[in-house]
């Protein structure tokens, strides 16, 4: 009897490789059906990427009627959903997207000197603040749990701390809506439920375009005390206002972990756009600059009035990858092909779509050496970061203080709508990279 044949494919949000059976007589398992045709293989029904959302397939004799059940449809008719309501007004273009590997090296080294200047101007040294919170101290200490469970509840824990800390935890006389941006598998949720003074003057919105596994939702859902919902919408057309019973309450709180690049700004817009009942504050924990795009970002006034150009604002994401990707120092010359298996490391991304990206290699620049006889497979070339005296420790220095003035442009933006708001080392630098939050409460106009 001929057996079953195993498939084995590395799945990014889980971080791990999963296996799938192969039906007998079939090459391929129902993950990589798709690639059948593709390598000009026959079977009788033919598989095809879903139109929609690609990370999946569908048989094409079944389209329709696939394209009428796919999570990843567009639902129409909802409340709380405005068509790019959450987008900066009045943008129509955005500037051209200018590599790192495309500046000149003065026009790198005005780049890192301008954010040196600007970010000592203004923002300065953001201090440590980890805070903590009793409902999550018994299960952080729990025995057997590794050091990547530890640090999502620590993480967790200190946001937590930082909503007790600007008094926005406290429901029992100040009936409150909670709304998580980015909210996943709903795990800060659970824990917040766990640490207001009293759930049943308390609403839970749980916000995320994505369809994955919501974990902790059953958990929230069998508790017949809270109040929850759980809306699947881009933030990007999230419109608060369409959310049922949320004008019952006095006052809204955002809170969101590792809320990524332009999605944070999305929620700052959203936020900001809603004034009965009162945004009464926020906690956003930040990350993924890199992903922040021109239509969506909040803090380009004070990008503009710091000196920076539109055409300079994909650089300076760009440059943010600096303070992430642990890149280390390499010889000044080295073998073309040793350079390009070069891999830069992941980083502490909790989404459900986690980029990982190949170091820059475009920056090396040739070199010619009399020494050797460059060959089209083997040519040695040199660093351009060595060449500046760049060094790997000094560009982390850089990415993160690029990311910083990203941030403080969220700063200035919030304090424009009437709040009083900081930016805080929430986490210690050790637990994770992207260790900064923002912290707002709102003071009027």
């Amino acid at each position: 009897m001929e057996q079953n044949k195993t498939c084995r494919f590395y799945v990014k949000r889980k971080k791990r490789y999963c296996k799938m059976l192969v039906k007998v007589g079939q090459h391929y398992c129902g993950q990589h059906l798709v690639e059948e045709h593709l390598n000009g293989e026959k079977n009788q029904f033919k598989r095809i990427s879903c139109p929609l959302d690609p990370k999946h397939s569908c048989f094409e004799h079944r389209l329709e009627h696939h394209l009428a059940i796919c999570n990843a449809r567009e639902k129409t008719g909802l409340s709380y959903v405005s068509r790019n309501i959450n987008l900066r007004d009045g943008v129509l273009e955005e500037p051209p997207r200018i590599p790192l590997s495309s500046l000149t090296d003065p026009e790198l080294l005005s780049l890192i000197a301008k954010v040196e200047a600007v970010h000592k101007e203004n923002v300065g040294n953001i201090k440590e603040s980890v805070l903590s919170h009793a409902s999550l101290e018994k299960e952080i200490t729990t025995p057997g749990y590794g050091p990547s469970v530890v640090r999502h509840l620590s993480q967790n824990s200190s946001i937590l701390g930082h909503l007790e800390s600007v008094g926005l935890l406290n429901t029992s006389t100040i009936p409150t809506c909670f709304v998580e941006f980015g909210a996943g598998r709903g795990q800060l949720t659970n824990w917040l439920t766990e640490a207001v003074s009293d759930t049943s003057k308390a609403l839970f919105v749980l916000v995320d375009k994505g369809a994955q596994r919501y974990k902790f939702d059953a958990k929230l859902r069998y508790n017949s005390e809270l109040s929850i919902q759980r809306l699947r919408v881009d933030i990007q057309h999230l419109n608060l206002e369409g959310v049922a019973s949320l004008d019952t309450y006095d006052r809204i709180v955002g809170l969101g972990k590792h809320l990524c690049g332009g999605a944070t700004d999305l929620a700052l817009h959203c936020l900001s756009r809603y004034s009965r009942p009162v945004v009464a504050g926020l906690v956003l924990a930040l990350c993924c600059h890199h992903r922040c795009t021109w239509l969506t970002y909040s803090g380009f006034t004070f990008l503009s009035e710091s000196g920076f150009s539109s055409n300079e604002f994909y650089t300076l994401t760009a440059l943010t990858s600096w303070a992430t990707c642990n890149s280390k120092d390499i010889p000044s010359k080295e073998n073309v092909g040793d350079i390009e298996n070069l891999q830069e490391n992941d980083k502490d991304y909790e989404h459900s779509e986690r980029d990982k990206r190949v170091s820059d290699v475009s920056t090396l620049m040739p070199q010619e050496d009399s020494k050797n006889t460059p060959s089209e497979d083997n040519q040695l070339i040199e660093n351009r970061y060595t060449r500046l005296n760049l060094s790997a420790q000094y560009r982390e220095e850089v990415g993160r203080k690029a990311k910083q003035l990203l941030d403080y442009g969220r700063v200035k933006y919030l304090c424009d709508q009437g709040f009083q708001c900081h930016l805080v080392q929430y986490v210690s630098k050790e637990k994770t990279l992207e260790n900064i939050a923002l912290v707002a409460n709102f003071v009027g106009s």
